[in-house]
């Protein structure tokens, strides 16, 4: 019997359920595992290809597969666990997914839901999105957790599912997943004589989404505590990186240097600085440039 590193599993997401996976296989080695896959899922039910949303596979699809995709799915978010090796060898490559197999647990199912920051232009007009700051700083929610591959692994709340939500739903959604944020979630701060409190907020290992803090109800107070000032200057240096100092303090300029030139290549959120009160007024104040015209402003 074939290993589950030896196959590409192929999950087919329908409609943007969590609980509507429809499950397809091939040899890994495959040019059109996903293809085939595809193939196994419509034999099984009667299946548009429209209505799937997302398709998480274990081995990144080949050349072959991309055209496919892009063909038959233009629409569905793509993520996979492991890359596929450059030529012929697949003998370490399967090793490794070897070692790590027994640890795969798909986003869909075992993943933990949590406030996503977006910017204007930044995800698929299919997820859901909730205008936070002038209509381009934005708020998703998905199912994340860390692939064996460790990689980030995301299931965004669709807009189609959240349209369908009652009131009731969307605030169990809400309070899970800023639940889950706050777990865990540590106020670093760091004096300096002249420049005043630096605060960083963190949270676990890998900081996952540390930066959506700031949609947390005492986000605000506990930082002004920290620093001893009412408006805040916050730096979204990445969706995981957070920096906040007092708007009078002497680490503003340099907030707005990291935001600037952050290297941060993710893509969903352009790297933001908020100015922040405690009334719950937000101004975005600078943002790494991009040459993107923003949404609204665009022919």
């Amino acid at each position: 019997m074939d290993s589950p590193a030896d196959l590409n599993l192929v999950v087919f997401q329908v409609n943007g359920r969590d609980d509507d996976l429809l499950h397809g296989a091939a040899p890994a080695r495959a040019e059109d595992a996903v293809r085939q896959a595809w193939r196994q899922v419509r034999e099984q039910r009667d299946v548009q290809a429209s209505e799937i949303t997302r398709i998480h596979s274990t081995w990144q699809p080949s050349r072959v597969d991309r055209v496919f995709l892009a063909g038959t799915f233009p629409r569905a978010e793509r993520t996979h666990d492991f890359d596929r090796p450059a030529g012929d060898d697949w003998s370490e490559a399967i090793e490794a997914a070897r070692a790590a197999e027994d640890n795969f647990v798909p986003t869909e199912r075992d993943g933990e839901w949590l406030p996503i920051l977006h910017t204007y232009d930044g995800p698929l007009k299919l997820y859901a999105s909730l205008p936070l700051v002038d209509n381009r700083l934005h708020l998703g929610f998905a199912r994340t957790t860390i692939t064996p591959a460790g990689r980030i692994g995301m299931s965004h709340l669709l807009k189609n599912r959240f349209e369908a939500m009652t009131g009731n739903e969307w605030q169990e959604l809400l309070d899970e997943a800023c639940g889950n944020l706050a777990r865990g979630l540590h106020f670093g701060v760091h004096d300096d004589e002249q420049k005043g409190r630096l605060v960083t907020v963190e949270r676990g290992d890998d900081n996952l989404c540390a930066a959506s803090a700031i949609v947390l109800d005492q986000f605000h107070d506990n930082v002004a505590h920290h620093v001893g000032e009412d408006k805040l200057v916050v730096g979204l240096v990445s969706p995981d990186h957070i920096y906040v100092a007092g708007a009078s303090s002497g680490w503003v300029a340099e907030i707005e240097d990291w935001v600037r030139t952050s290297p941060d290549t993710s893509g969903d959120l352009v790297p933001t600085v908020l100015l922040i009160d405690g009334a719950g007024n937000m101004e975005i104040i600078a943002e790494r440039p991009t040459g993107r015209v923003p949404a609204d402003a665009a022919v």
